[in-house]
C-alpha cells in the first residue's frame, strides 16, 4: 500500500481495531462486547457514553444512524431502516469487495477510463495502476471510472463484481441494501439504509489501508506507465478537528449523504446521513451535539 499516510495509519490503529461490534437500532441499548484483534489494545474496559439530556437538534437528513463504536450504544437514529439511494456511498462496498480480492501492488488496467458516466479519477485509457492506487482514486475523488476499472479486473469481470458486492450485503446480513451497479449513478433496485451503510462502513474500516486512505484531503497517484493523477477529496471536512474521514455521496435523486468518522477525547463515533440537504453542516451539528450531549464514565 501507498506509504505516504503509514504515520497517520499507525497513530489511528486503536480506532480501527475497535470495529469488531453488532449493530442495533435502539438507541442507549449495549450492542455486544468489544472484541478487539490485541485484547492489549485497552488498558481497562472503555467507558460508556451517559446522556445529559440535551434536546438533539433538526435534521433535513431522511435516514440518520450514529454509534459510539467503543461501547456499541447507538447514540442516535432517524429512520434508520428506510430504503434510500445511496449515491457514491456505494463505493464504500466496492471498496470492500476490491480489498478483499486485490493485493496491493496487483496491475489493474483501465479499460473505459473517463468515459464512465458521472465523477471520475481522469484515469486514461489503456492505462495501468497498482490496485492500491486505484482504490485512492475510488475513494479521496469518488472515480467511477476507478469503480468500473475494479470491477472490470476482477474475476468474471464487472457483473461478478457487482454479484459479490451484493453477497456482502447478505454475509452482513443486511436486509435494505441492494447494489446495481458498482459506483452509485441513479439505477433502479438500488438502495441502502442509514443502518446498512453503516455496517458497510464499520466492515471496511477494520481494513487498515482503508481507513488510511478515507483519511487522504489530496495525494498524487503515479501509473505503471508514467501518468501522474492529482486527487483531491470530495470530503470537505477532512483536516477539522476529530474529523477522520470515510466517504460522501451525492445524486438528484439520493440528495447530499455522507458517512464519517468522528473522535473526541478518543472516543470515535460513526455517523451516517442519508438524503440530507446539507450534509457536511449537519455532520459537524451531530458531531458537537453528540460530544455535548453524551458524557464518557
Amino acid at each position: 500500500m501507498n506509504n505516504k499516510l503509514r504515520p497517520l495509519l499507525n497513530s489511528l490503529s486503536l480506532i480501527a481495531l475497535t470495529l469488531f461490534i453488532i449493530f442495533s437500532p435502539v438507541i442507549g441499548k449495549p450492542l455486544g462486547p468489544i472484541r478487539p484483534e490485541v485484547k492489549a489494545a485497552y488498558v481497562s474496559e472503555p467507558k460508556s457514553p451517559v446522556p445529559q439530556n440535551i434536546p438533539s437538534p433538526n435534521f433535513t437528513a431522511t435516514g440518520i444512524f450514529v454509534i459510539d463504536l467503543d461501547t456499541g450504544l447507538v447514540l442516535f437514529d432517524k429512520n434508520p431502516h428506510t430504503r434510500l439511494k445511496p449515491a457514491s456511498l456505494t463505493k464504500i462496498m466496492t471498496s470492500l469487495v476490491a480489498l478483499d480480492y486485490f493485493s496491493e501492488s496487483a496491475v489493474l488496467k483501465v479499460n473505459n477510463g473517463s468515459k464512465s458516466l458521472g465523477n471520475t479519477a481522469k484515469l486514461l485509457k489503456g492505462d495501468e495502476l497498482k490496485a492500491s492506487d486505484v482504490l485512492y482514486a475510488l475513494l479521496v475523488p469518488s472515480g467511477n471510472d476507478a469503480a468500473v476499472t475494479l470491477a472490470e479486473n476482477y474475476p468474471g469481470g464487472y457483473q461478478a463484481f457487482l454479484q459479490k458486492m451484493n453477497q456482502k450485503v447478505t454475509d452482513l446480513s443486511l436486509t435494505n441494501t441492494h447494489f446495481s451497479n458498482v459506483s452509485g449513478v441513479e439505477s433502479l433496485n438500488h438502495f441502502t439504509s442509514a443502518y446498512d451503510i453503516a455496517m458497510i462502513a464499520r466492515s471496511a474500516l477494520r481494513r487498515n489501508s482503508f481507513l488510511s486512505i478515507v483519511s487522504t484531503k489530496n495525494i498524487t497517484i503515479n501509473s505503471l506507465k508514467g501518468h501522474s493523477y492529482p486527487l483531491v477529496s470530495t470530503n470537505i471536512l477532512l483536516g477539522k478537528p476529530g474529523i477522520l474521514g470515510v466517504k460522501t455521496g451525492w445524486t438528484p435523486e439520493a440528495g447530499e449523504c455522507l458517512v464519517i468518522l468522528a473522535t473526541r477525547n478518543n472516543h470515535p463515533v460513526l455517523i451516517s446521513l442519508l438524503n440530507s440537504k446539507d450534509r457536511f453542516g449537519e455532520a459537524e451539528k451531530m458531531v458537537n451535539w453528540i460530544y455535548s450531549n453524551y458524557s464518557w464514565q
